[in-house]
């Protein structure tokens, strides 16, 4: 399972805009999706700082006790957990780890646990790892098209983020623009 996952999670972040089907665990704090459950566990270890919603104690028990991932901030978190699901707004983008010029790979990655990936205003993304264009429609606030597109000035620097809903996921790179269709 753990294979499969770590695959699909690589192929989103390759192919922007696609979404990709995620195995589902037998057990998983409620308040998590299943793609937001099972891509915590693909991705975090101990050595990995997560900031989870301060509200979502017993999300934070779940992962401390497979992974042993230390809580941390937002601010220095190396994987970020918000949405909806979990009481959280999204954070700033620009308030997350961006990395350096001489490491971007230090910057956060966003898990964005949404309520939908196809009833939100649609998105055009364009960039590497999409032939021409790419629509998708997920539900997502309406600063987030703004501040994407400011981090771009930043490239290399910037946050990657991975949309997250039922069993599916979809990644978006630093790289990949974002205007609104």
């Amino acid at each position: 399972m753990a294979q499969a996952t770590f695959r699909a999670i690589l192929d989103a972040i390759a192919h922007p805009g696609r979404r990709y089907g995620l195995p589902r665990l037998a057990q998983a704090p409620g308040s998590l999706s299943p793609a937001a459950a099972i891509t915590l566990l693909t991705l975090v270890d101990a050595t990995t700082p997560v900031a989870l919603p301060e509200a979502d104690r017993d999300t934070a028990a779940w992962l401390t006790f497979h992974t042993g991932a230390p809580a941390a901030p937002a601010e220095v978190a190396a994987f970020v957990l918000a949405g909806p699901a979990h009481g959280s707004a999204r954070p700033v983008l620009a308030s997350l780890r961006q990395g350096t010029f001489d490491a971007p790979e230090a910057s956060a990655t966003l898990l964005l646990d949404i309520a939908s990936l196809t009833d939100g205003a649609p998105l055009t993304l364009s960039g590497p790892g999409i032939a021409h264009t790419q629509t998708i429609a997920p539900t997502l606030d309406a600063a987030f098209v703004a501040e994407w597109q400011q981090q771009g000035a930043l490239f290399p620097r910037g946050v990657d983020v991975f949309l997250l809903c039922g069993a599916e996921i979809v990644g978006l790179p630093r790289s990949t623009c974002i205007t609104e269709a």
